[in-house]
C-alpha cells in the first residue's frame, strides 16, 4: 500500500469552570453534574452559558449577550429570554430564588454563583476519549461522488464504535457536516469531542486517492496525517490502515475480541458495498420518492453478495421501518422485514445492528416484550456506543411504563449524540408520556434551539401547551409546524376559527379538513395508515370510529398503537369498556398503570 504518513503528541491545557455542582469545560463544549452526569445543552444556550460565567459578578446588558452568542444574526429579545429560561429549568431555580443568574431590572443578567477555575494538564495522546469521523470531502468537485464520501466516514465510524475505550459521534450527528467550507475544528466543538477524523477522497476510473488527518480539537494540532493512493478494490484495506492509525495517533489499548472487530470486513465485493453505500445514502433522504430509492439499492447490494449481512439489515431498515411507521402497507413490509432480519442474524449473530432490528420487530410486531427487551439488550451489549440501541431501548421502556429507566437511557443516548435532534425529541415525549408537562415544554424548547425548523417538535410542543391549557402557546406552535409543512390552509383555519370561537372549535375544522384529505388520498389508491384516523376521530370526539381505527391500527402494528396506553391524546378513551379490551388483544394490558401527575 503507498501511503505517507506523519503524527505528533501535542500537551494540551484548558480551562474548567466549577459552580454549585455544575463543571463548564468549554474545549469539549460539555456541561456535567460533579458526579459524572451529562447535562446536554444546544449550542446557543451553551454559548450564553459560558459567556455568563466568563463574566460571572458582571452585569451584562442584553444587547452585549446577543451580540455574544449571535454575532452573525439580527435576532430580537425573545431568544436570549429563550436561553435564560431553559438554563434556569436546567438548575432548577424557582421565581425569585435565582441561585445562578440573576436578572437585573432595567439593565440585563449576571451570573452571581461562586465560579472556580482550574487549569489542569493534559496528554491528549493517552486521554482522548471521544471523536468525530467527519463525511469525506471530494478532491475534485466535478468528479464527486457523494455517497462514496459518506460512506467512508460510515465505514470507519462503525469500525471505531467497536472500541470500548472511546465514544464516536454516530453518522446522524457528522452527516450534516457535508459542505466544503466547514472548519473541522468548529466541527469538533460543536460535536463535543476532543479529536475529529477529517478526510478526502477520489476516484478516478480504477484508482482511490485518500487524504486523512486526526486533529486535536483543543489546540489544532496534527495528532496523525496520511495519504493513501491505490486500487480502488483495496478500499477495505485503506480502511483498515486507517482505523489502525487512529488507535495507535490515541494511544488506544484492545483487546483481541477488539482487535478483530476492528479489522473486520462485512463484504470483500466492492460492488456490494457500493451499492450498500448508495442505500444508506438514500435511507437518510426524507422526500419519499428518495427514501424509497434506498429499497433498490439494498436489494442490489445483497444480489451481488448473497453473504452480506448488513445489506440485509439495510433491507429491514427500509421494509421494518416503513411498516412500522406508516410508510408501507403492512400485508406488504413486514414478511420481507422478518425475512432479512432472520437472514442478517444467521450470516452474523455478532451484529449490534441485527439484534437490534430483531429487538424491534419482536417488540413492534409479535409483542414479544421479554424477547424485544432480551435482544436489544443484547445489542447494547455488542455495542455499548451505539446510540440507536439506547434509543430503542428508551422506546420500549417507555411502552413498559418504566419511565425512571427509560429517561436514563434516552440521556445515554444524548451523552453519545448530543446534537441529535431526534432524540432530543423523544427525551421530551418520554416526560410528556410520563405527564411531566413541564419538563416535556422545556426539553422541546431544547429541541427548538438545535432545530428550529422542525415541524414534528413544534406540534409536540403545542401538545404539550395544551395539556397544561396554555391554549394560546398551543395554537401557535400547531400553527407553525403547519407553516413549516406549508400548510398555510390549515393554519389560516386553525387561527381564524380559534380566534372566533376558541379552541375546540377551532380543532374540530382543522380536523374536519384532514379527515376529507385521508379519505381523499385513500381513494385515489395510497395506504393511510389507521392509527391517522384514529387521531382525527377523537378530535371529533366520535369515540365508536375512533375505537374501531384504533383496533385496525393494532392489527396494522403501527409504532404509535404500542403507546396507546402512555399517550395522554387517548384519555378520552380509557373509561369506554372496548379499550381494556383492545389492549389485552396486543399484550398491553399489564403495562397498563398510568403515572402520577408531577406538574
Amino acid at each position: 500500500m503507498k501511503t505517507s504518513e506523519s503524527s505528533s503528541s501535542p500537551v494540551v491545557v484548558s480551562q474548567l469552570y466549577q459552580f454549585g455542582e455544575y463543571v463548564l469545560d468549554p474545549a469539549k463544549r460539555r456541561l456535567q453534574r460533579r458526579d459524572g452526569t451529562m447535562v446536554p445543552l444546544a449550542s446557543r444556550i451553551f454559548e450564553t452559558l459560558l459567556f455568563l460565567v466568563e463574566h460571572s459578578g458582571t452585569v451584562l446588558d442584553k444587547e452585549r449577550l446577543m451580540a455574544a452568542v449571535w454575532p452573525d444574526s439580527i435576532v430580537g429579545d425573545n431568544n436570549l429570554n429563550q436561553a435564560i429560561s431553559t438554563l434556569r429549568r436546567i438548575f432548577g431555580e424557582m421565581p425569585g430564588a435565582h441561585r445562578y443568574i440573576v436578572t437585573v431590572p432595567g439593565r440585563g443578567y449576571r451570573f452571581v454563583a461562586d465560579v472556580k477555575t482550574s487549569r489542569p494538564l493534559v496528554n491528549t495522546s493517552a486521554t482522548i476519549k471521544t471523536i468525530a469521523v467527519l463525511p469525506f470531502k471530494p478532491l475534485v468537485m466535478e468528479n464527486r461522488d457523494a455517497s462514496l464520501e459518506m460512506g467512508m466516514a460510515d465505514t470507519l465510524i462503525t469500525k471505531l464504535s467497536n472500541i470500548r475505550e472511546i465514544v464516536v459521534r454516530p453518522l446522524s450527528s457528522v452527516r450534516r457536516y457535508v459542505k466544503m467550507d466547514e472548519e473541522p475544528l468548529l466541527v469538533g466543538r460543536k460535536l463535543g469531542v476532543e479529536s475529529v477524523l477529517d478526510g478526502s477522497i477520489q476516484r478516478c476510473n480504477g484508482d482511490i486517492r485518500v487524504t486523512v488527518r486526526l486533529i486535536n480539537v483543543a489546540n489544532g494540532g496534527a495528532l496523525w496525517a496520511g495519504t493513501f493512493d491505490e486500487e480502488f478494490t483495496d478500499i477495505f484495506s485503506v480502511q483498515d490502515a486507517i482505523a489502525e492509525r487512529v488507535v495507535a495517533a490515541l494511544a488506544l489499548r484492545l483487546g483481541s475480541e477488539e482487535k478483530r472487530r476492528l479489522m473486520k470486513r462485512d463484504t470483500e465485493n466492492t460492488e456490494a458495498y457500493q451499492l450498500y453505500l448508495k442505500g444508506r445514502y438514500f435511507w437518510w433522504k426524507t422526500a419519499p420518492e428518495e427514501f424509497r430509492k434506498c429499497r433498490d439499492y439494498f436489494h442490489r447490494a445483497v444480489d451481488a453478495d448473497p453473504s452480506y449481512a448488513l445489506g440485509y439489515c439495510g433491507l429491514n431498515s427500509y421494509y421494518g421501518f416503513g411498516s412500522a411507521w406508516g410508510i408501507l402497507p403492512p400485508n406488504k413490509g413486514w414478511p420481507k422485514a422478518a425475512k432479512a432480519i432472520e437472514k442478517a442474524l444467521e450470516l452474523d449473530d455478532s451484529l449490534a445492528e441485527a439484534h437490534i432490528d430483531l429487538g424491534a420487530y419482536k417488540m413492534v410486531f409479535h409483542r414479544d416484550w421479554a424477547g424485544a427487551e432480551g435482544e436489544i439488550t443484547r445489542g447494547i451489549e455488542l455495542n455499548p456506543t451505539f446510540e440507536e440501541a439506547h434509543y430503542l431501548y428508551s422506546f420500549f421502556l417507555v411502552a413498559m411504563g418504566r419511565f425512571d429507566e427509560a429517561l436514563a437511557e434516552a440521556r445515554r443516548a444524548l451523552q453519545l449524540d448530543p446534537l441529535s435532534a431526534r432524540i432530543h425529541q423523544h427525551l421530551g415525549t418520554t416526560f410528556y408520556y410520563a405527564r411531566n408537562y413541564d419538563e416535556a415544554i422545556s426539553q422541546y424548547e431544547q429541541t427548538l434551539e438545535l432545530d428550529p425548523d422542525n415541524s414534528s417538535v413544534h406540534e409536540a410542543l403545542g401538545d404539550a401547551f395544551e395539556r397544561k391549557e396554555l391554549r394560546q402557546e398551543a395554537i401557535g406552535e400547531w400553527q407553525k409546524a403547519m407553516t413549516l409543512r406549508a400548510d398555510e390552509e390549515l393554519s389560516t383555519v386553525l387561527g381564524s376559527t380559534y380566534a372566533k370561537g376558541g379552541l375546540a372549535p377551532a380543532m374540530r375544522a382543522v380536523t374536519q379538513r384532514k379527515l376529507e384529505r385521508l379519505n381523499k388520498r385513500r381513494e385515489i389508491g395510497n395506504y393511510v395508515p389507521a392509527i391517522d384516523y384514529v387521531r382525527a376521530y377523537v378530535r371529533l370526539g366520535d369515540k365508536k370510529h375512533a375505537l374501531q381505527a384504533l383496533s385496525t391500527a393494532c392489527e396494522e402494528r403501527n409504532v404509535f398503537a404500542l403507546l396507546l396506553n402512555r399517550d395522554p391524546f387517548y384519555d378520552s378513551l380509557r373509561q369506554d369498556a372496548r379499550f381494556p379490551a383492545i389492549l389485552n388483544r396486543n399484550g398491553l394490558q399489564k403495562f397498563d398503570t398510568l403515572p402520577s401527575r408531577t406538574d
